[in-house]
Parts: structure tokens; sequence; C-alpha cells
């Protein structure tokens, strides 16, 4: 990858439709990376649900064979927004239609926090449309559950103010300030993961030597991943990320968010587990936990685990892996993981 700013404007990260549904006309832009005759895999990302996201793993893709999908969520990008208590309704409704549209008669699924909701979501409604391997990058928590003391904070916040919280992003990046982070475009350390600071270096050595690896196995040089990812961030923050408001929200369970047929996580394993007992192909989980998490915390990753691994789970597989010096939004951008899951689903090795 000689040219970032000539990749990332590839018209196949920039594709655009519409689709008439059970909420009316919607407008929906997406991006198709890798390669488009493989494997589909529909990646959910982060609470700044945007294709540019991962257009990071290009280079990944196009060596596995898999032709990985990201969309717009509402209010991002060019996606038409809906109202918050409609964003889990729409989505179901949508990806039959995009997957239709595109050709695509089953995919994969893999979730990065906030998209957890949606993934799940789709899971329960749209199970015909799935292979059976489903991912999970640190998958979101609700704060009753994660008891993380910045979370419960936050949901004190006047609703209202919410209204803002996409100019915030925005504001670091046009200012040209700090490190960002590529899951969601979070800004890195708006709260510290370590009171020593250990955790931090530690991620930030994690990091480094993924750049690295990336270097020696797709050729693509540090300088140039670095580059790729300071255009993802401004070509992001260019287009239209209101939907981050409604993401929040969704996150806290404030104003009027819905998070569907999995309000209570324990109770939707269960549910799942009955309805995968009569599967030919029944659903393996693949969760994959960060090292540290100042969003969701070891108290929401153990209660992740425990409504996988209760009794009269059986019928589904659960694979937990943690992976070492990563962070909640550091997670994305691992290498190993990725090559991990792309093998999974039958890219190539």
């Amino acid at each position: 990858m000689s040219d970032p700013l000539g990749l990332i404007s590839n018209s196949r990260f920039h594709r655009r439709a519409t689709f008439d549904t059970a909420c009316g006309s919607l407008a929906v832009s997406f991006a198709e990376i890798g390669c488009v005759t493989g494997p589909a895999l529909l990646f959910l990302p982060g609470m700044f649900a945007s294709r540019y996201v991962g257009i990071h793993l290009h280079a990944l893709a196009e060596r596995a064979g898999v032709r990985l999908l990201v969309v717009d969520r509402p209010g991002m990008g060019a996606s038409t927004d809906v109202p918050l208590s409609q964003r889990v309704s729409t989505w179901v409704d949508l990806v039959p239609r995009l997957l239709a549209y595109l050709g695509i008669a089953r995919v994969n699924l893999v979730a990065h926090s906030a998209g957890t909701v949606f993934l799940l979501n789709i899971w329960a409604q749209c199970r015909e449309l799935l292979n059976p391997d489903i991912f999970f990058l640190a998958p979101w928590v609700d704060t009753a559950n994660s008891h993380v003391t910045v979370m419960q904070m936050a949901q004190y916040i006047p609703t209202k103010a919410f209204t803002l919280w996409h100019h915030i992003p925005r504001f670091f990046v046009t200012q040209g300030a700090p490190m960002l982070a590529t899951s969601g475009g979070l800004i890195r350390k708006l709260t510290s993961t370590s009171r020593t600071g250990e955790a931090t270096e530690e991620n930030h050595v994690s990091l480094d030597a993924n750049g690295r690896s990336i270097e020696h196995d797709y050729g693509v040089l540090p300088a140039e991943q670095a580059e790729l990812l300071r255009h993802a961030l401004r070509f992001m923050y260019d287009e239209n990320t209101v939907g981050a408001n409604s993401e929040a929200l969704q996150c806290l369970r404030k104003g009027d968010s819905d998070w569907g047929v999995c309000s209570d996580y324990a109770q939707f394993a269960q549910m799942m587990a009955e309805r995968e007992q009569s599967m030919d192909d029944r659903v393996r989980i693949h969760a994959y936990f960060a090292a540290t998490d100042a969003l969701v915390g070891s108290r929401g990753q153990e209660y992740f685990k425990k409504c996988w691994q209760a009794p009269g789970i059986e019928a589904i597989d659960f694979i937990a892996t943690t992976v070492v010096g990563t962070d909640h939004d550091t997670l994305i951008q691992s290498e190993e993981v990725w090559t991990a899951i792309m093998a999974s689903i039958g890219g190539r090795e």
C-alpha cells in the first residue's frame, strides 16, 4: 500500500443504496473491503459505527480472501438517521435487504463493543442468513452488570447533553490533537486503564508490535498504516456522525433506547440455546476480551462469559480468548485476532 489516500478513496469503500423499509425509505452507506468473491463477514463496529473503522483491514481481508462488509448505522456517513427507539428494529429490517441487494445468501457476524446489541438482534431474528461462527470483540455489557464506575457516573449526565456528544471527537480530530482510538473513533484514554499507567504503556508496546507484524506479513509500512488511520478519522468526521449520540444513549440505556430481544443477556442466552438445539449448523461464539477494559471492566467480561457458560447453554459452543496488551479500543487492531477470525470463516490461511 504505497498510496493510503488513494486506497481510502476507492469507490468500493463508499457505496450507497436506498431501501424501502418498515421505517420508510432509508439510504445506507457501506464499504466492501478485501476480496469481493470470498466468504462474507459483516463487521458491526462500536459507538462511532462508521465504515472507515474497517478500511485498515483491507490488506488482511484481501490476503485471506474474505469479503468484509462494514455498514454505517443510522446517522453515520450517508445512512439515514432514525429515532433512538427505532435503531435496533431498523437495523434488523435493513440487513436482510442489503444482503439480498449484494447477492449474499449467508454471512458471518463480528461485532465490537456497542455493535454487540445489533449482532444479537440479527442472530435472533435473521438466523436463516447466518453462518455458524459469530465473533465478539470487547463485547458491550450493561452498566448494571459491569459496575464500571465511570460508566455509572455517565448515566447521570442529562440526556440532552448527548446531543453534542458527536462534536467532541470531531473537535480533537480537526484540531490535530492527541491519539484517537480506531474503534469507533473514541478519544483514547478519556478514562485511565491504570492508576500507575503500566497498562497504557503495555498497550502502546502491543500496538507497535502489531504494526511491525502487519509490515512483515502484508508489506504495509508503519508510516502508511498511520497515514491511513489519519485519513480515515478525518474523512469520517467530515461526514455525518450524529448517530453516535444515539449510540451513546443506547449503551447507557438512557432516553428511549431499546435493546430489542437482548435486554437481558442471561435470558437471551437461554432462549438462543433452546433454538440452536434444532439447528444442523449450531452457532459457535468466539469472544475476544481486552487485557484491560476501562469501559466494560473485568466484572463485565466475567458476566458475559457466565451468560454463555451457564447450565442449559450446551447447544452453543463458547470460546473465550483474552488478548494480551490490548484495551477496549485497540483490540480491533490486532492482526492476530483478525487473522484467526478470517481463517475461521473459510478464508485462506
